[in-house]
């Protein structure tokens, strides 16, 4: 049996897995932020005499070969840490990481919507934006670990410059329209409630007019076949169909060319990257 952790921004997913990808029992905690001894202590808790390797998903530039984290806003005391090799030595169990955004995509194109895609992108959609490109049937690494992160790219605002991430992740999104909504900041509530309000319809409209905007750049700079969304929020039809929706006018208005990439989310959505880490272990362990 297999431990696959996905640390997020407010919580770190869990699961017990089969190495076939079987899962026997999956959770959640609260994600610990306050320093790394106290996160290696939570950790350390969920590991059960059956487990035989811990998988791990996080945010942030990382080594997968190595098991090194270059850099993590998230979770900064981690920044320049040998994850891999720290965590191995407390648990005396093998351990593997991988950035987030590339396990969602890995564990897609184990099992679920990017299984055979030649040329893809995944976009996940959480406290931040993750991206992952896959050519080939195989994910595109880089030597500074930077490809596909989207999120960080620069954008214009009213007070200079932004990350992409940081305007229009999932999260901000649900925290502002249940402002708007003057209704609890959860995303079954507010998406329950959407449609009620033209103010919040008008926010969602424009926050999916800019995703879509940033596939209609991807697709001219690396000629996709295939964009799925993922996050907990790619679970909600009405965020794709409007994606879907906006992407379609935009390529009316402004298109070159008759091609255009499928849109559409991700079939084992926030589960994707347990199921990725599982995937890169094996792959990793050779096992």
């Amino acid at each position: 049996m297999y431990l696959a952790i996905d640390i997020g921004g407010t919580y770190t997913k869990y699961g017990y897995y089969q190495s076939n990808g079987i899962c026997l029992q999956k959770n959640m905690i609260p994600t610990v932020k306050t320093n790394k001894e106290t996160f290696y202590h939570t950790l350390k808790t969920l590991i059960t005499k059956e487990v035989e390797g811990i998988a791990v998903s996080m945010p942030g530039l990382i080594d997968s070969q190595r098991g090194y984290i270059h850099a993590i806003t998230l979770l900064p005391y981690f920044n320049e840490t040998d994850f891999c090799q720290e965590f191995s030595s407390l648990t005396h169990l093998p351990v593997t990481l991988q950035n987030d955004a590339k396990c969602a995509a890995l564990g897609e194109m184990w099992k679920g919507s990017l299984k055979n895609v030649d040329n893809g992108f995944m976009i996940v959609l959480g406290s931040g934006i993750g991206g992952t490109y896959i050519l080939h049937e195989k994910i595109v690494e880089s030597k500074h670990y930077k490809i596909g992160e989207l999120g960080s790219f620069l954008i214009p605002t009213s007070n200079g410059y932004s990350n992409f991430g940081k305007e229009y992740n999932a999260v901000k999104l649900i925290h502002d329209l249940s402002d708007i909504l003057k209704c609890p900041d959860d995303g079954q509530i507010v998406f329950q409630q959407l449609t009620s309000s033209h103010q919040a319809m008008q926010y969602f409209e424009h926050y999916c007019l800019q995703i879509a905007t940033m596939i209609y750049n991807l697709d001219y700079l690396l000629d996709l076949d295939i964009v799925t969304i993922g996050g907990g929020i790619s679970q909600q039809p009405f965020l794709i169909q409007t994606i879907q929706k906006q992407f379609h006018d935009l390529r009316k208005q402004y298109k070159e060319d008759e091609h255009e990439p499928v849109i559409k989310a991700c079939q084992f959505q926030n589960e994707a990257n347990l199921l990725g880490a599982l995937y890169h272990f094996h792959t990793k362990k050779g096992g």
